[in-house]
């Protein structure tokens, strides 16, 4: 529906309610209770019920545009809405008595006390009922849309700081990549160039991934793929990647470019004593959860370690994304007998 038809809509079911609550049910209420009152069954019932309905909604008028704001500035709900009841209660006995008196004397009835004491107490009763059930509504009311406008800052604001956080992850990595091209352009041009075609493919795949927040995991595995490709042509034979893929979750969604800052993080630090860099890629799936394991055979990380720890920020911005997106964030184990496990949980059914 457009907004202007829900616009139209809202106005319209307000002047409903309004109709219903400030004139219909005070008119036929009050009309019914004059006449029992005095005895009259004739028009001077019904002009009385007009004048008591009007003068009811004057003082509700007054109340919304001179103490209702200031009774608003009281921070305690519950005396707040005390205070209103309050109000609304005395203005409507004061309203009925206002209009009684003045129609009593204009159509020249006298109303009986005992008769008179039941219509204010059937005013005082019914009027406030109806108006305090209108108050309530209104304050669950807000109180609902309170809500859904603090979701939707929420909301706005967890997906700027994913966008924040993937800008950072961005430069940093075609930083490196173009510095792994840098060195191979004067002893192989060939694969250079190649590099190159492929730097331009993932950067296509960067830019697709920003756009749709989440991709299947399968693409985000052949992203790694390119990346590594372009190591390999820095380092040649010495990186060796295991990989062990479950293809039964390559479709499932996941934050685009998690993976990589991973894999980048475990060639920086997964040297062996030979100079040799020995990657393990590992994805399954665990307890409803897709499970992904990027292992290296490096020296391993120092004891007491944080993600976070140190200058790079690859490991801490896509821990943050995790947690921001899933609740929970990267885990960081030991390899045996010697490197780094970096574990991903993402949720199948998320």
């Amino acid at each position: 529906m457009p907004d202007s038809d829900q616009l139209i809509s809202k106005r319209r079911d307000r002047l409903g309610r309004t109709l219903m609550h400030q004139v219909f049910s005070p008119l036929v209420g009050s009309t019914i209770a004059v006449a029992y009152a005095t005895g009259r069954w004739d028009l001077s019932a019904v002009g009385t019920g007009l004048a008591i309905t009007g003068t009811l909604a004057l003082f509700w008028k007054l109340d919304r545009a001179f103490i209702y704001p200031r009774l608003k500035r009281i921070p305690q709900d519950w005396l707040r809405m005390e205070m209103e009841m309050f109000i609304s209660v005395a203005g409507h006995l004061l309203g009925a008595l206002l209009a009684l008196v003045a129609c009593g004397t204009i159509f020249g009835f006298k109303v009986a006390p005992m008769a008179s004491w039941l219509l204010l107490v059937g005013i005082m009763m019914v009027f406030p009922i109806l108006h305090g059930a209108e108050m309530a509504v209104g304050y669950y009311r807000q109180l609902r849309e309170k809500e859904r406008v603090e979701q939707e800052l929420r909301t706005l604001a967890t997906q700027a700081e994913l966008k924040a956080l993937k800008a950072q992850i961005n430069p940093h990595f075609f930083f490196n990549a173009l510095n792994t091209i840098a060195a191979l352009i004067h002893t192989d041009p060939a694969l250079a160039e190649a590099s190159v075609e492929r730097l331009a493919k993932m950067f296509r795949y960067v830019l697709a991934g920003s756009e749709r927040g989440r991709v299947p995991l399968g693409e985000e595995l052949a992203f790694v793929d390119d990346y590594l490709e372009i190591e390999r042509a820095r380092f040649g034979e010495r990186l060796q990647v295991t990989r062990e893929i479950d293809p039964r979750v390559l479709s499932i969604p996941v934050p685009s470019l998690i993976l990589q800052p991973l894999v980048e993080n475990a060639v920086k630090h997964g040297h062996g004593d030979d100079g040799r860099i020995d990657l393990d890629i590992r994805v399954e799936s665990v307890d409803e959860n897709v499970r992904i394991t990027v292992a290296d055979r490096g020296p391993g990380m120092p004891a007491g370690y944080r993600i976070g720890d140190g200058p790079g920020h690859g490991l801490r911005n896509v821990d943050e994304r995790l947690r921001k997106t899933y609740g929970s964030g990267l885990e960081v184990e030991e390899n045996e007998p010697r490197g780094t496990v970096v574990v991903v949980r993402v949720p199948i059914r998320a």
